[in-house]
């Protein structure tokens, strides 16, 4: 090669460097030669070495020329500017680089698809002894989900307490939560006056099957009251069932009858004062008499089963349950004597409420207009019965029915007592019968027949 020229050799007139073709030819040439190997085709047609002195033509940009990777792929890069990215998107297993002694293919050949690390599978004749290791019982299971607080959804309130429920559970025992209409909400408010806190324990305690007993107790008249509310068949069959025993009945049913003042029961309260029978008259000397509501009193005297020695008691029961408060009660008077029945009362007796009273309560009593023409009407009726006039003033009092008899009793220690047959002619004040009354405080009455 030439020596390596300056750059002040080359420059002209004027400060431009002088160019010598020729030697820029034959630089051209040398290189041409100098490259071994065919790299670039052009329209598929290849391209010859060039002679020396031939002008080579480089191609200024790929834009319009296809480049052939591999002649057995033929593979077209699309007529866009020469992109990296472009080649990325060709898929691998096509990608093959060629060259002149050997082609290495860039394919990723796919495994076998038959191979597995699984076990081959039993022949379908061979039978496998499947076994079940021993387990506890479903129903102890459940039963443990059941107690287990954490795990009810509902809930019940009671006054300012709340228990956690399985509504399923109350539904499977209770017609009123059967019948529950806001199950939505997952609550339900029960009244006190009706089911109290211990009640309702006990009772979803039995739902579950746990004997455990209440802190406090519960008695057999809450159990009643909240089983009636709930309408629960079954618990109310069995408290019936304890009531209804023969031993229920004189100072325990009245005691029960008091108990269940508390609640909305009334069937069961005239049930208890049914129960009350010879136990009447002890009852009437108490302070839980005095005390009792008008209501109740006037049930109480209109039962034909309660034990007295003779209808007067009944009336100055009612004297004794007026004169207790006669200011407040002195309204309730002829409301609270029409549960005498006076035709019962003998004739004497009855003259003497004919009469006129020193005391406050008496004289009013008498001195009121219906109960003067009861008064009348049945002294007619008694003195017919002694003359032995019935049917002849029978068309005077033919509003009076014949009343039914009371359960008449018989006690050895009654001073004014006389014998079955001997009652028309009993007589006794009211000081009398409060004397009897207080002698029954010390001791329980002897009764017979």
């Amino acid at each position: 090669m030439d020596r390596i020229v300056s750059l002040s050799e080359l420059k002209q007139d004027g400060g431009k460097p002088k160019v010598d073709q020729a030697k820029i030819d034959g630089l051209t040439a040398d290189l041409a030669a100098a490259i071994k190997g065919t790299y670039m085709w052009k329209g598929g047609r290849e391209l010859k070495d060039k002679e020396p002195g031939q002008k080579l033509t480089i191609e200024p940009s790929l834009s319009n020329q296809d480049l052939i990777i591999g002649k057995s792929d033929n593979i077209n890069v699309p007529k866009e500017s020469f992109n990296s990215e472009k080649i990325r998107q060709v898929p691998l297993k096509t990608l093959k680089y060629n060259s002149s002694e050997n082609s290495l293919s860039l394919g990723l050949e796919p495994l076998n698809l038959a191979f597995s690390i699984l076990p081959k599978p039993s022949p379908s004749s061979e039978n496998l002894n499947c076994w079940q290791p021993p387990k506890e019982p479903m129903d102890a299971q459940l039963l443990r989900i059941l107690k287990d607080p954490e795990s009810c959804s509902f809930r019940v309130y009671v006054g300012k307490y709340k228990f956690r429920c399985h509504l399923q559970v109350l539904q499977a025992h209770s017609k009123y939560f059967q019948d529950y209409e806001d199950v939505v909400s997952l609550r339900a408010h029960l009244p006190t006056d009706m089911v109290t806190p211990t009640a309702f324990h006990v009772i979803y305690n039995w739902m579950l099957d746990i004997t455990k007993r209440p802190k406090g107790g519960c008695s057999m008249v809450e159990i009643y009251s909240a089983t009636t509310f709930l309408k629960i068949d079954e618990l109310l069959e069995f408290a019936f069932g304890c009531f209804n025993e023969s031993c229920v009945s004189g100072s325990l049913a009245f005691g029960l009858f008091l108990e269940a003042q508390k609640f909305e029961i009334s069937m069961f309260q005239f049930l208890m004062l049914s129960r009350i029978d010879e136990f009447f008259l002890p009852l009437v000397a108490s302070k839980e008499f005095v005390q009792l509501d008008f209501y109740w009193v006037r049930e109480l005297l209109s039962i034909h089963s309660i034990g007295v020695n003779s209808e007067i008691e009944i009336f100055m029961t009612a004297v004794r349950w007026l004169s207790y408060d006669w200011n407040a009660r002195k309204i309730l008077m002829e409301k609270i004597m029409g549960c005498v029945r006076f035709c019962l009362l003998p004739a004497l007796f009855l003259r003497f409420l004919q009469g006129e009273h020193k005391t406050l309560v008496m004289n009013s009593i008498c001195q009121s207009p219906k109960i003067r023409e009861k008064v009348n009407k049945a002294f007619v009726y008694t003195s017919s019965e002694l003359c032995d006039m019935t049917q002849r003033i029978f068309s005077l009092v033919k509003q009076f029915d014949t009343p039914e008899q009371r359960k008449w009793i018989f006690d050895k220690r009654c001073p004014y007592h006389r014998k079955p047959g001997g009652n028309q002619g009993q007589f006794f004040t009211y000081q009398q019968f409060l004397n009897y009354l207080e002698s029954l405080h010390d001791s329980v009455p002897d009764y017979g027949s």
